[in-house]
C-alpha cells in the first residue's frame, strides 16, 4: 500500500471530519460509558524509540514519555519532572543512561531515581515509570487498577519469525472493548465487509487471551484475486490481538497485530501492522529466498490494503455507535455474550457501568518483573 492510498483512508477518519463524533457516539449524558481497562496496551513500534530517542505519547488522558537509553534500554515515564514540573519530551534528552530533564538538567537514573543535579546534591525524587514490554517488535505499556503490577504477559507472534513491513493507524471516538469485540461478532462480516466468514473453533478462553478461529474467502486489493484464509487470532485482553493468517492459493503464513490504545475518555488510537515472513526453507538457494520475500511483501501490502479497509468500514459504525451494556442479542451471536462476560475481568468491580472517566486517571507502577 503506497503512502497517498494510506493516506487517502486515514483522511476519512480525521477528527472533525462530518459531525461531532463524540456526541454521536455516547451522548451528552453518559458521555464515557465505560472505565479505562486494565492490561497491555501498544504505545509504539520498537523502530519509533531508537537508542538515544525521547519520544512522547498521550495514554488514558495523560501525557507519557518513551525514552531509549544508548545501552538499548527502554522506558516508559511520567512526562513531567519531579523538581518543578517541566515536561521532559519538550526538550529533554538522552546522556547515555540517563533520560535529563530540558529545565534545570536533574538526571535520572533507568530505575527512575533523580542521581545528578548540576545546583548541588540530587534531592531524594524519582519519576514515575510504566512497566513495558517489546514483543514483535512492538513496544507495549501496562495499565493496572490501583497500581497493581502486571500479571500476565501479551501474547506476541515470534521476533525470529515475523517482522513489521506494513502499518497504519488512526483515532477513534470509541473504546477499546467495541474495538475488540469486532472479532468474535461474525454476523457483520457479510454485512458490513461482503464476506462470508466461518467459525473453526468457538472463542476459547485461557484467562486474559481469548482465542479464536475463523476462516474466509476474501478478495485481495492488487489483483491477486479472492482467496481462501486461515486466521487464528488471541485477543490479549483488550488492547491486543495477534496472529497468523494462511493465504491457501499462494501458501504464505502473514502476521497480524490489531492494537487499541485508549489515549482520552472514549478516544482509541488504532494500529494495524502485517508482519512478514522473510524466512526460507534451509534448502533454498538465494534466489529462491529474494523471490520469497519480494512475494511476501507484495501479500503483506495487499493484505494491509485489505484489513485497513475494513478497519475504515468498520470505524464508521463506531464513531457513531452507542454502547449498550445489556445488548439485544440474537441465539447466533453466543460468540458476543461470551465475550462480554469474558471482559469483566478487565475493570474494577462495578466498573462496566458508566463511571466517570475523568477521575480516577491510570498511575505508574512499578513492574513485578
Amino acid at each position: 500500500m503506497n503512502r497517498r492510498s494510506l493516506a487517502g483512508l486515514r483522511d476519512l477518519l480525521r477528527p472533525g471530519a462530518g459531525p461531532s463524533r463524540a456526541d454521536l457516539a455516547v451522548g451528552a449524558e453518559d458521555r464515557a460509558p465505560l472505565p479505562y481497562p486494565s492490561g497491555w496496551f501498544c504505545l509504539a513500534l520498537s523502530r519509533e524509540v531508537p537508542a538515544g530517542a525521547v519520544v512522547n505519547r498521550r495514554f488514558m488522558g495523560r501525557d507519557v514519555v518513551l525514552y531509549r537509553t544508548r545501552g538499548g534500554v527502554l522506558r516508559v515515564v511520567d512526562a513531567h519532572c519531579p523538581h518543578l514540573g517541566a515536561h521532559l519530551g519538550a526538550g529533554g534528552a538522552v546522556d547515555g543512561e540517563h533520560l535529563v530533564c530540558p529545565f534545570h538538567r536533574f538526571a535520572f537514573d533507568v530505575e527512575g531515581s533523580c542521581v545528578r543535579a548540576p545546583g548541588g546534591t540530587p534531592p531524594r525524587a524519582a519519576l514515575g515509570q510504566y512497566p513495558v514490554r517489546e514483543r514483535g517488535r512492538v513496544v507495549y505499556v501496562w495499565h493496572g487498577h490501583d497500581a497493581v503490577p502486571p500479571s500476565w504477559e501479551p501474547s506476541e507472534l515470534s521476533d525470529d519469525r515475523f517482522a513489521p513491513a506494513a502499518t497504519w493507524s488512526t483515532v477513534l471516538t470509541s473504546h477499546p472493548q467495541e474495538v475488540m469485540e469486532s472479532f468474535v461478532d461474525y454476523e457483520h462480516q457479510a454485512v458490513v465487509h461482503n464476506v462470508a466468514l466461518r467459525e473453526v473453533k468457538p472463542p476459547l478462553e485461557d484467562g486474559p487471551l481469548l482465542r479464536i478461529a475463523f476462516g474466509a474467502a476474501i478478495r485481495l486489493s492488487v489483483g491477486l484475486g479472492t482467496i481462501r484464509v486461515e486466521q487464528g487470532l488471541a485477543l490479549s485482553g483488550l488492547g491486543l490481538a495477534s496472529g497468523e493468517v494462511t493465504l491457501h492459493q499462494i501458501g504464505m503464513t502473514l502476521g497480524v497485530v490489531v492494537t487499541a490504545t485508549p489515549v482520552g475518555p472514549w478516544r482509541t488510537q488504532l494500529r494495524v501492522v502485517i508482519m512478514t515472513d522473510a524466512a526460507s526453507r534451509p534448502d533454498s538457494p538465494l534466489l529462491r529466498k529474494a523471490a520469497a520475500m519480494s512475494l511476501s511483501a507484495v501479500a503483506g501490502q495487499a493484505l494491509m490494503r485489505t484489513v485497513v479497509h475494513h478497519m475504515v468500514q468498520d470505524a464508521r459504525i463506531w464513531n457513531r455507535k452507542r454502547y449498550l451494556p445489556d445488548p439485544a442479542l440474537t441465539s447466533e451471536e453466543g460468540a458476543i455474550g461470551q465475550y462480554r462476560g469474558w471482559v469483566g475481568q478487565f475493570y474494577p468491580p462495578g466498573g462496566t457501568g458508566r463511571p466517570d472517566l475523568t477521575s480516577g486517571r491510570p498511575g505508574p507502577v512499578r513492574d513485578a518483573q
